[in-house]
């Protein structure tokens, strides 16, 4: 299925096809293609981690208050994110369900767009992928240096990556 087994580079994302509202899962990219792999362990994480947090410290909140329940969200957070990465890895290569597979040849254009939450204040950006198709998927998340990610995956593929003031264009691939 992939060029390699290791991804280039792999980010937790909330996934939207078409501009639909996506689901929240895991971005990896290979040498070949883009794939995402839906999976909830970061809001289960982010809901898991007071809940741990608290089963093990109700003594302990008397002491350090909310404090313990913002640690528990956080070590919930991260430990959903590995748990992300490691289920995506495994389950990326074989095609399960949830997994999409976007081939890097049928790209046509990247794009990234300022958020459109609260006065884009958070940061999060959405990366925007057309291919030869027309449909565009879409990539909510700490997406920052995605673009020059997949702008080198292109031209390691012997793709004409060109830059434009709103993103890159990828000229079809011929052969």
């Amino acid at each position: 299925m992939t060029d390699s087994g290791t991804p280039i580079q792999s980010q937790a994302a909330r996934f939207l096809v078409g501009g639909a509202r996506g689901r929240r899962g895991y971005a990896l990219l290979y040498p070949d293609n883009l794939t995402t792999v839906v999976s909830p362990a970061d809001p289960v994480g982010y809901l898991g981690g007071p809940m741990v947090f608290a089963g093990f410290a109700v003594p302990l909140f008397h002491l350090i208050g909310w404090f313990g329940v913002v640690l528990g969200a956080l070590m919930g957070r991260y430990a959903g994110d590995a748990y992300n990465k490691l289920q995506a890895t495994r389950d990326a290569p074989l095609g399960r369900d949830g997994v999409t597979v976007i081939p890097l040849d049928v790209i046509t254009g990247v794009r990234t767009l300022k958020s459109q939450g609260i006065g884009g204040w958070w940061g999060f950006r959405t990366l925007a992928v057309t291919t030869a198709d027309g449909t565009e998927y879409g990539f909510r998340g700490q997406m920052g240096n995605w673009q020059a990610y997949l702008t080198s995956a292109l031209a390691m593929r012997g793709r004409e990556v060109r830059g434009t003031a709103e993103g890159i264009t990828i000229r079809p691939w011929t052969g």
